[in-house]
């Protein structure tokens, strides 16, 4: 079984655990930056690791036989780009939302994300919304998966709307702006005439808490409104269960951030809450307008008022809603058919390990009538490198033959001279008297010259070269020295860099971020 190490904001319920704990066939570890982000202690076990204990990447990997590298946030994928590189393993980088923009981003952030887009192997958005605006960044469409979050369909169980007289509305998520919560204050505040019984509540904590409490008071919405803090798991499903109305009132903020898809909406479907939301991002792969539920334009205080009018006064079609959201989030978004997906996606990367066919290198394939064709090179001579037929080489051995010939005479006469000890004989004086003799004499005085010069130079040479051969190993030798002390200090520099880096990240994202 493979081991996926997941890097991801925090350990806490609302960070997609199962995403990470749940994947078919994959063993997981859950790593979070520094205990610091190890929110819920009851989540703690054997396989929850922090980032800034590591020194040793590969080390690490080998003992925790890890095959693939996880991170659940655009930033986090930029912080696991030195241990990818350490490491040579395939990194994933889920794509949540606010990452997709460059909303109270750092400087820099888009070039940083153009590097991992070059470097990281595949992106899952959580939203066809998402993915569109990373291929718009640049990150090439066919390193993109998108991977929608799941709801788990045991533990929302559908149910029938409610027929009683109950108006409860219900919005669940962070207290940040992109979440609309302002704009169905003011939307709520508007039917309240209409609808005295009415209810409003929000679930969440965040910023804006102290600017809602302010507006609520600027409405006078009295006790028809309530802003309850973050809440156990199962007392928001309490909530929702209870609820007649949800409403996610999603909006761009005017940093620029935006959602991918709440799961809250997913969650209200899947129990049987009817839903009203907004045109916004991913939301409309979610819900049709008029089908699933009742969209309208975001940031728009009317429309919404009119969708909750509209709502509350017809009641008899709630249900006609309720069943086709929950047939559409069995459809898309089931949690066991999602994790599934998540579990095939990993598999391109890490099995089987074989390359494509059209990866592989072949021999290029020579065309024999083309090679035939081709001309065929010269003889080349030995010493000046000069093309010599084959019949002019024939003719210069034959005449060779004859100088041997006739040197051996000549050679045959001297010594005959020598060892009788009598004068030149009239035989050697009349061939003394033959210039052609004296001169083939001279030509082999110089020959024999030529060879002891040219024996003495090939030394010397031979001697220069060995210098030369010399000198380049002992550079080579030194350069390689520098080079491996250069790479230390790089070495040391880049991680003094990764733990600045680190440092600007907790910075960034240390704050609370649930929900994305």
């Amino acid at each position: 079984m493979h081991t996926v190490m997941h890097l991801n904001l925090r350990v806490d319920p609302t960070q997609y655990i199962s995403q990470i704990r749940e994947v078919p066939d994959y063993d997981y570890i859950h790593m979070v930056r520094q205990p610091k982000y190890m929110i819920d202690l009851s989540l703690l076990n054997e396989k929850v690791h922090y980032l800034n204990e590591v020194f040793s990447p590969k080390e690490y990997v080998k003992r925790n036989n890890i095959s693939l590298l996880h991170a659940h946030h655009g930033q986090l994928g930029m912080l696991l780009l030195p241990f990818k590189e350490e490491t040579n393993l395939p990194l994933v980088t889920s794509i949540r939302g606010r990452d997709a923009t460059l909303a109270n981003q750092p400087i820099g952030y888009l070039d940083n994300m153009k590097m991992l887009f070059d470097r990281g192997e595949r992106f899952f958005p959580v939203c066809q919304y998402l993915a569109d605006r990373l291929i718009a960044w640049g990150c090439p469409s066919e390193k993109i998966r998108v991977l929608y979050g799941g709801v788990d369909l045991n533990e929302f169980k559908y149910r029938a709307p409610h027929k009683g007289d109950s108006q409860n509305i219900l919005s669940i998520g962070r207290l940040v702006e992109k979440k609309g919560h302002h704009i169905l204050m003011q939307a709520f505040q508007k039917i309240r005439g209409k609808f005295p019984n009415a209810t409003l509540t929000i679930i969440g904590r965040g910023e804006l808490e102290e600017y809602l409490i302010s507006l609520a008071n600027q409405l006078n919405l009295g006790d028809s409104f309530r802003l309850l803090n973050h809440l156990p798991k199962d007392q928001v499903r309490e909530q929702m269960t209870n609820a007649d109305i949800f409403c996610a009132a999603s909006l761009e903020a005017a940093d620029g951030d935006v959602e991918g898809i709440p799961n809250t909406l997913k969650e209200a479907m899947a129990i049987g809450v009817p839903v009203i939301s907004t045109n916004h991002a991913g939301i409309p792969e979610l819900i049709t307008n008029n089908k699933e539920g009742v969209l309208v334009q975001e940031n728009n205080v009317d429309e919404l008022a009119d969708a909750l009018e509209f709502m509350l006064t017809n009641r008899e079609i709630w249900e006609t809603y309720t069943v086709a959201a929950r047939q559409k989030v069995e459809l898309n978004f089931n949690l066991a058919q999602q994790l599934q997906q998540q579990a095939e996606f990993y598999d391109e990367l890490v099995a089987p390990y074989k390359v494509g066919k059209r990866y592989l290198v072949k021999p290029r394939q020579i065309d024999k009538k083309v090679l035939k064709e081709t001309p065929q090179p010269q003889l080349q001579g030995k010493d000046d490198g000069e093309k010599i037929a084959p019949r002019k080489k024939a003719e210069i051995a034959k005449k060779a033959l004859i100088y041997m010939q006739q040197l051996q005479q000549l050679q045959g006469f001297q010594e005959l001279q020598q060892l009788q000890g009598i004068q030149e004989l009239p035989q050697l004086q009349q061939l003394k008297q033959f210039p052609q003799l004296q001169q083939l004499q001279q030509q082999t005085k110089d020959k024999v010259k030529d060879e002891l010069v040219a024996s003495n130079k090939h030394e010397k040479k031979a001697k220069v070269q060995q210098r030369a051969k010399d000198h380049d190993e002992k550079i080579a030798s030194r350069k390689k020295e520098q080079k491996a002390h250069k790479a230390e200090k790089v070495k040391k520099a880049l991680y003094k860099i990764q733990k600045f880096q680190q440092k600007a990240i907790d910075e960034q994202l240390g704050g609370d971020h649930g929900g994305l």
